[in-house]
């Protein structure tokens, strides 16, 4: 692991080098970015035994508001803060049971930016702070649904953290993500009844979350929306 890190640091010291040869832009502009999530939970009891998971679809509150900087055309870093809707759905001991699991996150990414920067072409890097917070949690037994909100204190790991990878064309993204720290804590029970404290199950003892998305990236920037513009009125004033 060590070996893979020093690796990647290097390419990255590498590429960083390599890129920054260009004139580099010194002003940061805001990106908006809203996202739908694809999640599967990587998920295993306490014997090592996978637990069934079905792709969850998330398409709302998906948002980050980022500062991107620019380097040069072809490398550049960002950063933000946002909100993501993060969980997964499970079947639990037998197919009559299905536990849908949520929680919303407060998020902070940082990302590198390697590509055509000026035509809005690029792969991105980033790894990604989350807190977890609001869990709610659905359980579906033989037709009959109970809901239990923020369940009891830790039974979720307040932060988790995540590495993604995607592509961005003219601001449409598409990429992969994956959270390293499990979503729920070790003291996480399953409880198939909310009325009924005492029947309680041991959760899963590896509970990762491996997200697909689509969304899109606006550039906040009034200087780079109107820069078409400028350059159409100067292209006018050297005709005459």
């Amino acid at each position: 692991m060590k070996k893979f890190a020093l690796t990647l640091f290097s390419v990255l010291c590498f590429c960083f080098i390599g890129f920054a040869q260009d004139k580099p832009n010194t002003k940061m502009y805001g990106v908006f970015e809203s996202k739908t999530l694809f999640q599967l939970g990587i998920l295993e009891d306490s014997a090592g035994n996978q637990i069934k998971s079905i792709l969850r679809f998330a398409p709302f509150a998906n948002y980050t508001l980022q500062g991107h900087k620019d380097f040069s055309n072809k490398f550049g870093i960002y950063t933000g803060i946002g909100i993501k809707n993060v969980g997964f759905i499970a079947r639990y001991n037998s197919n009559d049971v299905i536990i849908k699991s949520r929680a919303y996150c407060l998020s902070i990414p940082v990302g590198l930016k390697f590509g055509n920067l000026k035509d809005d072409r690029y792969l991105f890097l980033a790894g990604e702070f989350l807190t977890q917070l609001d869990y709610k949690e659905k359980v579906f037994t033989n037709g009959d649904k109970s809901i239990r909100k923020n369940l009891y204190d830790n039974d979720i790991n307040l932060f988790n953290y995540s590495g993604s990878i995607g592509l961005n064309v003219k601001g449409f993204v598409i990429g992969a993500e994956y959270t390293f720290n499990n979503f729920f804590a070790d003291k996480y029970r399953f409880q198939p009844d909310k009325s009924n404290n005492a029947v309680r199950y041991a959760g899963p003892s590896k509970s990762n979350i491996l997200t697909f998305f689509i969304g899109f990236r606006t550039n906040l920037s009034a200087e780079a929306v109107a820069a078409p513009e400028k350059k159409l009125q100067q292209a006018k004033a050297y005709q005459y």
